[in-house]
């Protein structure tokens, strides 16, 4: 796989992001062109679900700790944000996972077709309280409405950034109020950037429904740290370019 011409084109695309996984509006469809090259060189269809997940867990070599059950319950996924990709991967967990994304991702048309293959995304505009707004009423319809287990995912962060680094103020509580309607549980997830190099762990915490006495910034903030010491090797702290790496609060811009 690594001596095919797609992945040098992809890890030289990494490599022009710094590292860090990280695209912009711009880069984005360029990423995903090499990423759907690589797929290809692994003698995997990037239109099949099952074959493109197949490609996408040996590229960054992922590893699943204490993964829940999905088909058999529903909740709102709140894991950390450190690249592009935590997305990439959690959405394809299960058929029946609701993704909060920018919207440059989700109103790109050059995207359109292949992300609409293998994912749910719900655009929204992060600067708009009236996009919020929104999202809150469709999130709760979206369990509402159905007896499916589906999932609802929320970077509460909001942006990339490394939460050891977050204060308070920079976490949305979004995935407690949306709790507080619908009584559907939480799990925090902790994902490790993902490496083409090394092992790329992800960690689902347990379940939990929180008390309207606790402050779900906190908590989070607090378990993201117990799921990230619990792996052995060390979990490896995400590379950020300097703008990724200072927008730890509010005034801060997202990216």
């Amino acid at each position: 796989m690594r001596d095919t011409e797609g992945f040098k084109i992809f890890e030289n695309m990494i490599a022009k992001t710094e590292h860090t996984y990280a695209f912009s509006t711009e880069t984005c469809v360029e990423g995903m062109t090499a990423l759907i090259g690589v797929i290809k060189g692994m003698g995997l269809d990037p239109m099949n679900t099952a074959d493109f997940k197949k490609g996408i867990m040996a590229l960054f070599n992922v590893e699943v700790v204490n993964m829940p059950d999905l088909d058999n319950n529903r909740y709102i996924l709140a894991p950390n944000h450190v690249s592009d990709f935590d997305a990439v991967l959690l959405g394809l967990f299960h058929s029946k996972i609701r993704i909060v994304a920018k919207t440059d991702w989700t109103e790109n048309p050059a995207l359109a077709k292949f992300l609409g293959t293998h994912y749910d995304l719900y655009g929204i505009d992060r600067t708009s309280a009236a996009s919020l707004v929104k999202l809150m009423k469709d999130a709760v319809s979206y369990f509402n409405d159905s007896e499916e287990n589906r999932h609802f995912l929320v970077f509460c962060q909001g942006t990339i950034s490394d939460f050891n680094n977050n204060g308070l103020e920079r976490i949305v509580k979004v995935p407690q109020v949306l709790q507080g309607m619908t009584g559907v549980s939480i799990v925090n997830v902790f994902v490790e950037q993902v490496s083409l190099y090394e092992t790329t762990r992800i960690v689902f915490d347990e379940p939990m429904m929180l008390v309207k006495e606790n402050d779900f910034r906190e908590v989070w903030l607090e378990r993201q740290a117990v799921l990230q010491n619990s792996l052995n090797p060390v979990a490896r702290r995400p590379k950020l370019t300097v703008k990724h790496a200072n927008n730890n609060k509010p005034s801060e811009a997202f990216f």
